[in-house]
């Protein structure tokens, strides 16, 4: 499989839902007619996660796998309070830095696979690019399958906001799930 593909995988794989769950998140206060601010956010999420898994990738930093395993759930658990707080259906900067910053950890926790997976030998930043272009890709994807979730329940349930709680609080009880399974 080439680089792109394994990009797309890595955010369209079930198995990893937590990419899914986290873009599930941010999406929370938006709705279809705001699909040019997800993929901007999506953007900057990519943007963090490009810049760590090219330092972690190489080898240019180190971390604790562990400690990065616990944060995953948590940004998805920060990024649902956010939206459940404070989430408009607009974006600013502190929702850009939010989400890029939890790219860059998100970044860290996949940066031991993509060194398995593509050796310094093999055109390491070629494929790092690709592999990255792969990502966004599948972000847009599933923020395109979100937003035709979001039309629907939009038509069942017509207050935004009691939609954007639903979603925000059940992506926040997912992730304190997450952090209470690996805490234990």
């Amino acid at each position: 499989m080439n680089a792109f593909s394994e990009g797309v995988l890595h955010i369209t794989d079930i198995g990893g839902y937590d990419h899914m769950l986290f873009l599930l998140a941010m999406s929370a206060p938006f709705t279809v007619k705001d699909w040019k601010s997800l993929i901007l956010l999506a953007t900057a999420f990519t943007l963090g996660h490009s810049v760590t898994l090219a330092l972690a990738g190489f080898q240019l930093v180190k971390f604790n796998s562990d400690l990065i395993e616990l944060l995953i759930p948590i940004t998805i658990a920060l990024t649902s309070l956010y939206c459940f707080f404070y989430g408009e259906n607009k974006v600013s900067f502190t929702s850009y830095g939010m989400v890029a910053t939890f790219g860059l950890i998100h970044g860290l926790g996949f940066s031991s696979y993509f060194r398995m997976m593509f050796d310094e030998g093999t055109d390491a930043m070629k494929n790092l690019f690709l592999f990255n272009l792969g990502v966004e890709f599948g972000q847009v994807m599933v923020l395109v399958v979100i937003l035709a979730l979001f039309l629907a329940i939009d038509q069942i349930i017509r207050k935004l906001e009691l939609r954007k709680k639903i979603l925000a609080g059940s992506c926040l009880l997912v992730a304190g799930y997450l952090v209470f399974n690996l805490v234990q």
